[in-house]
């Protein structure tokens, strides 16, 4: 049953209340302190790894960045069920110093694949296990890659280095896929969520409410980045026309500004309520394209630049 949230008085399971909030993925809170966001760790350790996903030589972002990070496997796919190819591409890696291992995802590519992304939304969507759905298209892209050689891939580095951390990472569609994969390998049973640190970049809305709320209650360590007015987060909208209502999962972090190193940030209250980057009216794709100050089209196949 859905706790309401009185804004009024800010408490849940208040009434009678002049402003409430009835969904209780909404109902404010914050992430626990011991895995708290920060800046300096997002930005000198994920962007890094967000850059690898961009370009088909991730181990040059790896030494360039972080030389003790070792690429596993690179996987290619078509991504494409329905229209012509678009290409997909994701890496694993693994840091036996650090003891942690690494999916990255590649963002979308070029406007044919976001045509097909955006046409996706409206045509369907995919029984996530028993804990809702997520978009057709995310979830297809995923099983391609799984059985195309990541299912192999990770119960092989779980296999070898069994104590180990697993990140998960990528911008824009390949924000979509590392929620997807994250999601995928807890309910495979090869991780447990609190083993998983997940941190997205320009991440579309990815499943419906019951795959957003068992998401937050999953995964001690998830953030989203939005940068400023990027449009891709509003992007399928919260209300589908076929009367679905599909949620973004905790937690946003807002930059409302130009992600320069010491600029201010938002840890968003709600999941997808009202405030933080829903605020934004006048949306930007160039602000999709810049996070941590840096222009990701570029940072990647130049092997993600030491900044």
């Amino acid at each position: 049953m859905e706790r309401i949230f009185c804004a009024t008085v800010n408490k849940c399971g208040f009434s009678p209340c002049a402003t409430t909030i009835t969904r209780l993925i909404n109902c404010p809170s914050l992430p626990d302190a011991a895995h708290a966001y920060d800046d300096n760790f997002a930005r000198t350790k994920f962007l890094p790894l967000i850059g690898a996903g961009a370009t088909d030589t991730p181990a040059k972002c790896f030494a360039n960045n972080w030389p003790t990070m070792k690429l596993y496997n690179t996987i290619h796919i078509n991504c494409s069920t329905y229209g012509p190819e678009a290409g997909c591409f994701m890496y694993t890696a693994f840091d036996t110093t650090q003891k942690i291992i690494v999916m990255g995802f590649r963002g979308t590519q070029g406007s044919t694949q976001l045509s097909e992304e955006i046409g996706a939304f409206f045509l369907g969507k995919r029984k996530f296990f028993d804990v809702g759905y997520v978009f057709e298209y995310f979830y297809d892209a995923f099983m391609y890659f799984w059985n195309a050689g990541l299912s192999n891939d990770i119960r092989q580095l779980k296999y070898l280095y069994p104590d180990f951390d697993l990140w998960v990472t990528g911008h824009s569609l390949g924000g979509a896929l590392s929620s997807v994969a994250a999601s995928y390998v807890v309910k495979a049973g090869i991780f447990q969520g609190q083993k998983i640190k997940l941190l997205t970049v320009g991440q579309p809305r990815t499943g419906d409410y019951d795959y957003a709320l068992w998401h937050q209650n999953t995964f001690p360590y998830s953030y989203r980045v939005v940068h400023h007015k990027d449009i891709v987060p509003h992007v399928a909208p919260q209300l589908m026309p076929d009367g679905d209502e599909m949620f973004h999962h905790r937690t946003e972090i807002w930059y409302n500004n130009n992600m320069t190193i010491g600029a201010p940030y938002n840890v968003c209250k709600e999941a997808d309520g009202l405030h933080c980057s829903n605020t934004q009216v006048d949306t930007s794709f160039d602000d999709h394209m810049y996070y941590y100050n840096t222009d990701l089209g570029v940072y990647g196949p130049r092997g993600c630049p030491k900044q």
